[in-house]
């Protein structure tokens, strides 16, 4: 009786669990058909969104090659927002699907680049809606006819002073380059990676190269004639701000264009009819210049100061003003030049390229007469006249071969973002929020000590009439402790190494004013010296090793520094160390220890040794600046 029982409730499970089976398929079934639907829905929505990004663009592409003229965008601002539009729409489909496609990362570079698709479209919609924001900013001051430079001098014109407006914009496209940054280039399809390679260099410049357009106008000549002082400082013979002064050019560029191009002789720019005032004592005491003529005005390590100067004295001597200075090194030339690639130069056998561009200057400062003749008495004053008269005509091959449009724009664009990292290049303009942003890039040739933290400038002055400093070799060993504890003032010790490697046994030291049948000559004497160190305002010199007794001193520098100075002279193919040991302020302390060393502007890579407590590190610096902070 029992076991019929049983068999009836088991069989009476059974038929009951039948139909909930049947029903929990269905409710299965259901779920996938929905997810299938919601699936073809989201693919449907994100095809439709694409589409009409596609559809747009394609339209807006379109319109802008058959009419040639940027200013078609003015006539096309509607389907410009659309496009912006449709792409803000599929990012927005497309963005939960993030980590779906993150798993497809290293499945193929097709599968790699489809995983940075969210990055990719947010950047697209940030710089499209950019992009019609600004079209949209400029158009009430814009016509629709006109060509090319219409266009150009009417945007400039609309953009001019609009700091205010483009301020929220130049936010949003750092955001943008932020995104366009931290994509792995080399995981993606060739088709993007080389592209986006060449690109990511300059994404950090979108958001403030987009802050300082409206300044743009001005630097550019299209509100009136805007005129650049080009100063060609030759790093072979070191002083403040990069190299002794040996040309100077006067640009000037009006709409776009440059108008005037003009290179002299340093020399030339001297108006012994005006005064002028009286040379740093420094000069003054070793190489017995009087007074302070414009290719000496860069004492200054500090280009804003030393601008201010050269800007006073170049219009005592000529009466022309101008409006911003651009220094100019021979490693900046090198560059350049060969970004540009090889520069057809009258009067020269064989192009001009960066690998021969110092040497055909050197050759052509010995020979400037081509006739083989070298620089002895018989010959020196035309010699003297005419030994740099290569300026103005290899500026001038320069320029054209940049108007010609035959170049590669990313490595002109590397070369110039290589010269300003490695102050090369230098710029100060009267532009108050250009000169700011020109600050933060370090792109404006000053000092720049923080006001929490250690900081080191070391800068030579070669006060030698020669080119030793094209061989010099230096290094600088930096070591500081806090022997009273950590609340205390730190003690600092730095050591600069110098080595002559041009062995000239037997040479004895003359400083003259002097030149020498070869330019190389210039480079086998003795190196005179003014070496100066600036640290935080407020340090105390407690001694010195290698330097002149009488030549020690210690003042305020510029930029909020203190200033450590002295004078030493070297013989050709000898090592010579010079050290400063001095107190730091006290409000630089062990803990949270900070230090930043900045190299000076036309010196070559600089290796480092640093020691802070019982902690050694080493590095080869070689931008304009280096931070080490305590971890």
């Amino acid at each position: 009786m029992l076991m019929d029982t049983t068999a009836m409730v088991a069989t009476h499970n059974q038929t009951e669990s039948w139909p909930q089976r049947r029903l929990l398929r269905w409710a299965i079934t259901g779920i996938l058909v929905l997810l299938a639907g919601l699936a073809l829905l989201k693919v449907g929505r994100i095809a439709v969104s694409g589409w009409q990004v596609y559809r747009n663009g394609t339209a807006l592409v379109e319109a802008l090659r058959a009419e040639r003229n940027p200013a078609t965008l003015l006539a096309h601002q509607a389907e410009l927002a659309k496009a912006a539009e449709g792409l803000a729409a599929l990012e927005r489909e497309v963005r939960p699907l993030a980590p779906l496609l993150r798993r497809l990362d290293g499945i193929t570079q097709y599968g790699s680049t489809l995983a940075y698709a969210p990055e990719f479209l947010a950047t697209g919609v940030e710089i499209s809606r950019i992009a019609a924001e600004g079209v949209a900013l400029i158009a009430p001051a814009m016509a629709a006819d006109g060509g090319n430079d219409a266009f150009l001098v009417g945007a400039m014109q609309a953009i001019s002073g609009q700091y205010d407006a483009f301020a929220p914009l130049a936010e949003r496209a750092g955001r943008a380059g932020e995104l366009l940054a931290s994509i792995d280039a080399s995981r993606l399809h060739p088709a993007l990676s080389g592209p986006l390679a060449e690109l990511q260099p300059f994404t950090e410049y979108m958001g403030p190269g987009l802050q300082i357009a409206p300044g743009l106008p001005d630097l550019l000549g299209m509100n009136g004639p805007y005129t650049y002082l080009v100063l060609i400082q030759n790093n072979h013979e070191l002083r403040g701000t990069g190299g002794f002064i040996t040309g100077i050019g006067r640009v000037t560029v009006e709409r776009g264009r440059v108008k005037e191009l003009d290179f002299t002789d340093s020399y030339a720019v001297d108006n012994h009819k005006v005064a002028h005032p009286p040379a740093p004592a420094v000069l003054q005491k070793y190489m017995g210049t009087d007074l302070l003529f414009l290719r000496d005005a860069n004492w200054s390590p500090d280009l804003p100061t030393s601008a201010r100067i050269i800007d006073t004295l170049y219009q005592r001597d000529t009466g022309l003003p101008i409006d911003g200075i651009i220094t100019m090194d021979l490693h900046a030339v090198a560059l350049i030049v060969g970004a540009v690639g090889p520069v057809t130069v009258p009067g020269l056998s064989e192009p001009v390229t960066g690998q021969n561009v110092v040497e055909l200057i050197k050759e052509l400062w010995a020979n400037p007469l081509g006739d083989g003749a070298t620089v002895t008495d018989a010959n020196k004053g035309e010699w003297f006249q005419q030994r740099k008269d290569f300026l103005p005509t290899m500026a001038a091959a320069i320029l054209d071969k940049l108007k010609s449009g035959r170049f590669n724009v990313f490595a002109v664009a590397g070369a110039g973002r290589q010269a300003f990292n490695e102050r090369g290049v230098q710029v100060w303009v009267r532009d108050g929020k250009v000169q700011e942003q020109l600050q933060r890039w370090g792109w404006d040739g000053g000092l720049q000590p923080p006001q929490d933290a250690d900081y080191l400038a070391l800068v030579d002055s070669n006060l030698g009439f020669n080119k030793v400093d094209s061989v010099m070799q230096r290094a600088l060993d930096y070591q500081v402790s806090w022997p009273d504890g950590p609340q205390t003032p730190g003690v600092a010790r730095v050591t600069v190494t110098y080595r002559h490697p041009v062995a000239m046994p037997g040479h004895e030291c003359l400083l003259s004013p002097r030149y020498g049948d070869r330019y190389d000559e210039m480079t086998e004497r003795c190196y005179y010296d003014y070496v100066r160190l600036f640290v935080p305002r407020g340090s105390e010199l407690l001694r010195t090793e290698g330097l002149q007794e009488d030549s020690v001193s210690s003042q305020r520098g510029d930029a909020g520094t203190q200033s450590f100075g002295g004078y030493f002279v070297m013989k050709p193919g000898t090592t010579h160390r010079v050290t400063f040991i001095y107190q730091l302020p006290v409000h630089i302390q062990q803990y949270g220890y900070r230090l930043v060393i900045q190299r000076q502007s036309g010196a070559g890579p600089l290796p480092l040794g640093w020691q802070v407590g019982n902690r050694a590190f080493t590095y080869t610096h070689t931008q304009n600046t280096f931070v080490w902070a305590d971890r």
